[in-house]
């Protein structure tokens, strides 16, 4: 096969872990997974049981090196290949139309929100919110930590999503509380089905 021939797509994790290769090569597979444990970010990435195969279809496909580490304790080692720096180049140039709107679970769980009593909605919002402002002391932490290329770019793009993310939520709590008669609990809707009830069914 000649090399023009060659695929070298890769998928998300594959460009990742590519990704972080060539920033910290020459690395082996445990400090890559001790990589992924520290993030803050969740990935797929995350256990040994993901992450070595992984490693071992990109060694397979040539986009890594493997060599032997110097010292008391000689583990493999991996690096980038050149043509493993050509996949990886080929990731970051393919942005499609699926990657600026991604999945989001708070935002799918809201949809179904509906389901839920007044006041496990309100809980709902409040446990949200504190697992958001964690999770900024947590990106703070490791950003403090870490020196890669574009450290500050990335790290402000985290805590304007959270920001922004928890500002919606709070318009979604004053929304909650609204629905809500401050002596009672109950909602807009409840309340507009009595007074069809008192006056037998008409409304205005």
């Amino acid at each position: 096969m000649k090399p023009d021939q060659i695929d070298i797509a890769v998928n998300e994790h594959e460009g990742t872990v590519l990704g972080m290769v060539a920033r910290w090569q020459p690395v082996t597979r445990y400090q890559l997974l001790k990589a992924f444990d520290r993030s803050p970010i969740s990935s797929y990435n995350t256990s040994k049981g993901s992450l070595y195969p992984l490693v071992g279809r990109m060694i397979a496909r040539g986009f890594l090196d493997t060599g032997t580490s110097q010292g008391a304790r000689e583990s493999e080692v991996l690096s980038l290949s050149s043509l493993g720096r050509d996949a990886l180049k080929d990731w970051v140039m393919r942005v499609g139309a699926q990657h600026s709107m991604v999945h989001d679970p708070l935002q799918v769980r809201i949809l179904a929100l509906g389901e839920l009593p007044p006041e496990d909605r309100v809980r709902w919002v409040v446990n949200a919110k504190d697992l958001l402002v964690n999770k900024k002391e947590e990106l703070r932490d490791y950003h403090d930590k870490l020196t890669v290329p574009f450290n500050d770019i990335v790290h402000n793009f985290g805590v304007a999503t959270i920001d922004a993310k928890l500002r919606w939520l709070d318009r979604l709590l004053l929304q909650l509380v609204d629905e809500q008669d401050p002596g009672g609990g109950v909602t807009h809707s409840e309340s507009t089905g009595d007074k069809r009830k008192n006056s037998g069914g008409k409304t205005s």
